[in-house]
């Protein structure tokens, strides 16, 4: 794992730096920026889920009032650019407010693999992958929650779900990570801004088939 910012609890081997500082070689892209030296030939595939800031509807509310939220950078663009230079299998994830800056994608939801979440989520490849057929899950049929936000305080939510008038937050990091699927964060931030692991896993059956 790869990101600017620590991340204490990543459960496998962590590399904290900035990803977008590289440079190309006879190799192709080399990352060396004081942190780390990434050679590209030692790994099979790239999962890269760029800054979501600039895309959630909370951002799309807000922008162009000269706030934090036009500050904001996307990067899915030089993502693409970097991880196409580096001749692997990738993937690139991003909220469902990306979709014009993604390329041919597919959306995963919680009501795929029975989570406690909607949270849709947008995954572009250069492999095949096939999205599943199944129902989105809602908060009153399902009894999904929200996991976004500043705090799990329970707070009624609004927003792109099939029963929003119904959705509350998580009453707890607890909960929170429950109902995603995750047991090793016990920050609410690091929870609220997750991937369902179950989403990664499915894309991973997807490149162990393609490798």
């Amino acid at each position: 794992g790869v990101d600017i910012a620590p991340q204490p609890h990543y459960p496998f081997e962590f590399h904290q730096g900035d990803v977008m500082r590289y440079v190309f070689t006879d190799q192709g892209p080399k990352i060396d920026n004081g942190y780390m030296t990434i050679n590209w030939s030692k790994f099979d595939a790239v999962h890269a889920s760029p800054p979501c800031q600039a895309y959630t509807q909370m951002s799309a509310k807000h922008r162009g009032h000269g706030g934090v939220t036009d500050s904001r950078v996307g990067l899915i663009a030089e993502t693409r650019e970097l991880l196409r230079a580096t001749g692997l299998p990738y993937v690139i994830e991003n909220v469902m407010g990306a979709k014009t800056s993604m390329e041919v994608s597919i959306v995963l939801h919680g009501g795929m693999f029975d989570l406690g979440v909607d949270r849709p989520r947008l995954f572009e490849s250069n492999i095949f992958l096939m999205q599943p057929k199944e129902r989105r899950a809602t908060s009153k049929r399902d009894g999904i929650i929200g996991v976004y936000g500043r705090a799990p305080d329970g707070r009624r939510l609004w927003g792109n779900h099939p029963d929003s008038s119904n959705l509350r937050c998580a009453l707890s990091t607890e909960e929170g990570a429950a109902a995603m699927g995750i047991d090793w964060m016990p920050e609410w931030r690091e929870v609220a801004e997750a991937i369902p692991p179950a989403y990664t896993e499915f894309i991973g059956h997807w490149l162990i088939d393609q490798l």
